[in-house]
This record gives structure tokens, C-alpha cells and sequence, in this order.
């Protein structure tokens, strides 16, 4: 009777989970990099005029933006950790509005959850990784082919659902707030409402298209790496 190490089906689990693993972290990687990345704001604060939408300086921006990036990443307490006082057109106030710390609220908890699924994922590939490597080098080829067709997979859906969003973005942004939060504290008016202002539909857009740029980018070199290696590995 075959050891489990022997068994096929065990490998091919392991590295349908490890390119899940994989091809997930690629994806949060991509949110991350802007999402908490000071660049990315200061960026779109320029091409959209930010300074002048919301009459502030831009020090003072760039200190509410840091604040509202250490919030996210779960540094500050997350019912009263967000308020931060600032300039606004000459007066000091309180940046955000009751209805923003809300909506922030639910920010807050959809990243604490996800860089939750992020560590476990990290672990899982670790694990998965460690395992082909010190058990499993004689069955590298599965884990290669699990990276080559996920990856190819993945590609083809997110080509799909990038031709379906472009086709209606408004829509498209409705229904990601309706899938991801269940109250309307996420529409804000721009007239009364800063973080609107900081963040309007164009952030949006680019965001979106910076996140589906990387994780196709990343996909493409995981499908190029893993068809070198296997390629390798039949020589």
C-alpha cells in the first residue's frame, strides 16, 4: 500500500492550494500597494485638483490621509481611533462627518478581514510550499501545472468581468457596496461630505484599473514562470 507522500491526489490537493494561495496574495498585493500607499493619494490629489475641491492645504490633507491609511490598516481604535481635527478653508474642524466614521467603520472591518484571509493564505502557501519542497521535488510538475492552468483560468474571468464593469462602471460600483456593506452610509454628498471629495468616482476608477493592471500583470509572469519550469523539469 502506497504512503500518503505517494498518493497522487494529495499532491494535486497541494497545489490546487498552493496556486489558490498564490494567485490570491497577487491580487491583495495589488489592492495594498495603493490602497495604503501615501504615493498613490498624492497622485490623484494632483490630477484631480483635491486641494482646491476641499480648500485645504495640501500638509494638511497628507496628515488626514496618513491618519485614514493607519486606520485601515488596523493601527487605530476602530469606533473612535479615525476623527482627526484639521484646516479646512481657514477654520479647524473635525475632518469627518458622523455618516463618514460610519461608512469608515465598515472600511475599517473589510480590511481587518482581509488581511485576516491574507495571513492565513500566506500560511497555507508556506506550508504547501515547504511541503513539495522537502517531500515533494519529484512532483514539481503538478505544482507548476496548478500554477499554469490557474493562472490562465483566472485570466480569462478577469478579462471577462473587466469587459462587463467597463460596459456599466457606474452599476458596477453600486453593486460592489451593495455585495460588501449592508447599509447606505457609503453615499455621501459631495457637498457636506470631505472623504467624497478625497476619493470621487475618478479615484475609483483608477484604483480599479491599477488593481486589474497588477493582478493581470502578475498572473501573466506566474503563467510564464511556471510554463518555463515545467518546460525545464521535461527536459
Amino acid at each position: 500500500m502506497r504512503t500518503i507522500k505517494e498518493k497522487k491526489s494529495i499532491w494535486i490537493t497541494c497545489a490546487v492550494v498552493n496556486a489558490i494561495c498564490l494567485i490570491v496574495l497577487i491580487f491583495f498585493v495589488g489592492i495594498k500597494l495603493p490602497s495604503f500607499g501615501m504615493w498613490f493619494y498624492t497622485w490623484q490629489y494632483d490630477i484631480n485638483d483635491t486641494y482646491a475641491v476641499v480648500n485645504m492645504e495640501p500638509e494638511d490633507l497628507h496628515q488626514v490621509t496618513r491618519h485614514m491609511i493607519r486606520y485601515m490598516q488596523g493601527h487605530l481604535d476602530r469606533d473612535d481611533g479615525l476623527q482627526i481635527e484639521t484646516v479646512v478653508g481657514g477654520q479647524t474642524r473635525d475632518f469627518f462627518s458622523e455618516i463618514e466614521i460610519r461608512h469608515m467603520v465598515d472600511v475599517y472591518d473589510l480590511f481587518i478581514v482581509g488581511l485576516l484571509i491574507r495571513d492565513i493564505l500566506v500560511i497555507l502557501l508556506l506550508f504547501t510550499s515547504i511541503f513539495f519542497l522537502i517531500w515533494g521535488r519529484t512532483h514539481m510538475k503538478i505544482l507548476f501545472k496548478a500554477w499554469r492552468y490557474g493562472s490562465a483560468g483566472v485570466i480569462l474571468i478577469l478579462g471577462t468581468l473587466v469587459a462587463v464593469i467597463a460596459i456599466n462602471w457606474h452599476h458596477a460600483f453600486v453593486v460592489f457596496h451593495e455585495i460588501f456593506f449592508d447599509n447606505d452610509y457609503w453615499i455621501l454628498d459631495a457637498r457636506v461630505d470631505l472623504l467624497v471629495n478625497i476619493v470621487p468616482y475618478p479615484f475609483f476608477i483608477t484604483i480599479s484599473v491599477f488593481i486589474g493592471v497588477f493582478f493581470a500583470v502578475g498572473l501573466a509572469l506566474l503563467f510564464a514562470v511556471s510554463t518555463i519550469l515545467r518546460r525545464r523539469l521535461g527536459r
